[in-house]
């Protein structure tokens, strides 16, 4: 019998995708998209089990143009505001990797959509992207920017490389200082695999970023299979711990949390300034505000939202 409430029931076991433990069970049922995620009683991680035929296809032209049930949103009609994330973002990470303004620095972004922090990290160093979707890697390398050079996408992941004689010249081992996977890790079927092959990237002190959902999170905890984060294409739901564990074990050696990302509510404030158009928009900046301020505080050792963004040394 399945529990559709919560709360681990014997099963079959699987085993876990990121910590390899096989103290598995069903959790949820998630009725509106028709899965079943399970959990981990070992990192608390949970799953998509069985997982999707083949996760890929979702990311076709209807996953970027919102023509799918669940979509991407088109970064380029609005890149001037993302950009005061990105460059955000960049400082952070050249601070993190105590990058000296003027010294070369290699940046990866993984499902890199259509480019836009690809564009902003080239002012930075050389800068390159990768995604699984051929539709999103060829619009991304046609579009122009008006504030940013012109990306270069390559179709792939990091656990499968692309192997033409460019990019074999491009993707070199220990070459990169940091490689970002912003709202990625949670498409990882197999997410020990790609962590590993960017640890291989990676130069000694590069920095891997991961921003997803933290499992541990109240808001998460709280929401139960109704959690907005439950999708098809999210196919691993991570806990702070376990993804920490998970990137001990590959090799990485210092970590950075932030609660709930790694750039300023001014940030935030100057990107979803973009979305205004009636002053009942702003409405939304203020529900913003509130959720960034309540992502500081913690309860019974959890923070109170579910938001995360991690940094993780070579």
């Amino acid at each position: 019998m399945k529990k559709r409430n919560g709360g681990l029931i014997s099963q079959p076991k699987t085993h876990c995708p990121v910590c390899d433990s096989i103290e598995t069970g069903l959790k949820y049922r998630i009725e509106r998209h028709a899965f079943d995620v399970w959990q981990c009683n070992n990192c608390y991680s949970e799953f998509q089990y069985p997982l999707p035929p083949s996760a890929n296809s979702y990311y076709d032209e209807g996953y970027y143009t919102g023509a799918a049930a669940f979509s991407y949103q088109d970064e380029r009609k609005k890149e001037y505001y993302h950009n005061f994330v990105h460059r955000a973002r960049l400082k952070s990470i050249q601070k993190f990797c105590r990058i000296a303004n003027g010294n070369a620095a290699k940046f990866l972004d993984v499902g890199c959509a259509f480019g836009a922090f690809v564009r902003a990290a080239a002012h930075h160093g050389e800068a390159y992207g990768l995604d699984v979707s051929a539709y999103a890697v060829k619009e991304g390398n046609k579009t122009r920017s008006e504030v940013n050079p012109p990306a270069q996408l390559f179709q792939g992941d990091l656990a499968h490389l692309p192997r033409s004689t460019h990019a074999r010249k491009i993707f070199v081992p220990a070459s990169f200082t940091a490689i970002t996977l912003v709202e990625v890790a949670e498409h990882l079927a197999i997410p020990r695999t790609a962590f590993m092959a960017a640890y291989k990237l990676l130069q000694p002190g590069g920095v891997l970023v991961i921003q997803t959902a933290n499992f541990e999170g109240w808001q998460a905890v709280k929401g139960g299979a109704d959690y907005h984060y439950y999708l098809p294409g999210h196919l691993v739901y991570y806990t702070a711990s376990g993804l920490k564990r998970l990137l001990s074990d590959i090799g990485f050696r210092e970590f950075k949390e932030f609660f709930p990302v790694d750039f300023s509510l001014w940030t935030k404030w100057r990107k979803a300034w973009g979305d205004v158009r009636r002053m009942r928009d702003l409405t939304r900046l203020w529900k913003m505000s509130f959720y960034h301020l309540k992502s500081k505080f913690k309860w019974r050792g959890r923070p109170l939202t579910s938001s995360y963004v991690l940094y993780a040394r070579k």
